[in-house]
């Protein structure tokens, strides 16, 4: 029994999120740590996206986004859902980008799809897809170690969609890129509260004791 109180708690440690991260991700090469630059011409690959962590635990005012926390799927750039992420949220931004490094002479662009989903209880409150939002944003959400590229060729344009999930942790997208542009948008997800953090912790170790439980049974058995 020494042995279970023991390893409990490690196993809840290793599976409790680390909230301001990317659990799963499809299609998208997840940086370690933000990059130098986000401009044209640099980062490019024909067949990846790339998401990264700018700014962790931000205190938000009230920012507008062109997609709130409205499950769905949303196409750029009718139909929106705007909204307004509420002041004194704690959130964390991401910026999810792809750009082709080579022209496609069928149809002059690359496609790009692929999903990212956030640690279980992060929810996403809110969606950047405006070049010129996004970059009236970069300097209170962005990474401030990044240098990024302003002008119309950044964001999201025509038939562009995002698509988020009913739990609102997984956002699906669908870029079509032209060559010299860049497809970009901010993510915005509120962290969730100490109480909510601990439930899940609690939640877990529950589970752990009642397969412990069924373990020692089966044991016990064993030895009659």
């Amino acid at each position: 029994m020494r042995y279970v109180r023991v390893l409990l708690p490690l196993v809840v440690m290793a599976v409790m999120p680390a909230y301001g991260s990317i659990i799963l991700f499809n299609g998208v090469d997840v940086l370690p740590s933000p990059p130098a630059t986000v401009v044209i011409g640099t980062g490019a690959d024909d067949s990846t996206a790339y998401a990264f962590w700018e700014s962790q635990t931000f205190t938000s005012s009230p920012i507008h986004v062109a997609i709130g926390a409205d499950p769905g799927t949303w196409t750029c750039c009718t139909n929106l859902p705007l909204g307004v992420v509420p002041s004194d949220l704690t959130i964390n931004s991401y910026l999810l980008y792809a750009q082709p490094e080579t022209p496609d002479p069928g149809s002059n662009y690359r496609t790009y799809t692929g999903s990212v989903t956030f640690s279980p209880g992060e929810n996403i409150v809110g969606v950047i897809i405006s070049y010129g939002h996004l970059a009236g944003t970069d300097s209170t959400l962005g990474s401030p170690s990044t240098t990024y590229g302003t002008s119309l060729y950044y964001g999201l344009e025509h038939g562009d969609s995002v698509s988020i999930s009913g739990n609102l942790e997984t956002l699906n997208f669908k870029f079509n890129v032209i060559p010299g542009r860049i497809d970009e948008i901010r993510i915005l997800t509120e962290i969730p509260e100490p109480a909510d953090f601990l439930l899940i912790g609690s939640g877990l170790l529950a589970l752990g004791l009642f397969f412990n439980s069924r373990r020692r049974r089966r044991s016990l058995r064993a030895q009659e």
